[in-house]
């Protein structure tokens, strides 16, 4: 296993650049990466006529900037051409992508854009290049998001069959249980981030229900949908900033559900910490299964 920080964008298209002391385009990313812990934070405040000093009435952490100076380590000039146009073309400011981040097992992956195609210039020896990339979303995350199951069906699966002859068995005595429901209507979601975020919830109903409710035990807040669902209907709700909305998943078609979610309802943020949600529904409860999902936010690598 490669013991040095690096750090891998890739695009939209899935074309990826490594930036590291073992890539072409060298990069000591301890020395030579500036914005990948360090970001700001803005206070918002009044004052009024004879008040000394002033109210904080707000604050905001910033978008945050990336970046990378490095060169191209290699010498002969077709190969470093070459490199160079595979810079530009992957480094495409039309593009979204990502930064990851990666020492040994620890990895931290962040949304981004590039500022600006790389600019090269002509050192002594090497190509030197600096390239910036703006993050919208300040926060570093993990690959995968965290997922937290409320009543979902537990495998038990036993094989194992005997029946004698002259038991006398009923049908009531013989049955193989392949699986069962867990009965818990009540999770703990633990987000251990550095900061309050979003979630994605899934109401998966596996037979007919009503509207279907995700109830937040801390807060008294709610997530309702005010819509009868059949066998087979995810109806997906994002609470996440830049990506609020709800979906209906019915017979491999998705449609907008924005309008069947309760006026009332609040699309609610994972404090830092435990967060105690709880599940029910106006009627078919027992065909409600209720999935979440979340990124846990840091503030830095």
């Amino acid at each position: 296993m490669i013991e040095t920080e690096r750090l891998i964008y890739t695009n939209e298209r899935g074309e990826s650049i490594e930036f590291s002391a073992y890539s072409p385009y060298f990069v000591n990313v301890s020395t030579d990466v500036t914005g990948l812990s360090d970001i700001q934070n803005t206070l918002y405040s009044s004052s009024s006529m004879g008040q000394h000093g002033e109210t904080l009435t707000g604050q905001k952490i910033d978008a945050r900037e990336i970046d990378i100076k490095g060169s191209i380590n290699k010498q002969q000039k077709d190969r470093v051409l070459e490199l160079r146009r595979a810079a530009l073309r992957v480094l495409n400011p039309e593009l979204s992508g990502t930064l990851t981040y990666i020492y040994k097992d620890f990895v931290r992956v962040i949304d981004c854009k590039v500022d600006n195609t790389p600019v090269f210039s002509r050192k002594k020896i090497f190509n030197d290049f600096t390239i910036q990339f703006s993050c919208p979303s300040p926060f570093w995350r993990e690959e995968q998001d965290e997922k937290n199951d409320i009543a979902s069906w537990i495998g038990s699966f036993e094989f194992d069959l005997e029946i004698p002859e002259d038991e006398g068995l009923n049908e009531d005595e013989i049955g193989i249980e392949f699986d069962y429901r867990e009965p818990n209507i009540i999770v703990d979601v633990y987000n251990e981030g550095d900061v309050s975020t979003g979630m994605r919830i899934e109401f998966r109903a596996t037979g007919t229900l009503s509207s279907p409710i995700l109830l937040n035990m801390d807060t008294g807040e709610y997530i309702q949908i005010n819509a009868e669902l059949q066998a087979g209907d995810v109806v997906t709700v994002n609470t996440e900033y830049g990506s609020k909305g709800a979906t209906l998943l019915r017979g491999g078609i998705t449609e907008d559900y924005f309008r069947y979610v309760d006026v009332d309802s609040t699309f609610m943020q994972l404090t830092i910490g435990d967060n105690v949600f709880r599940y029910d529904a106006e009627s078919g409860v027992d065909a409600l299964e209720v999935t979440l999902y979340h990124s846990n936010k840091y503030l830095g690598v």
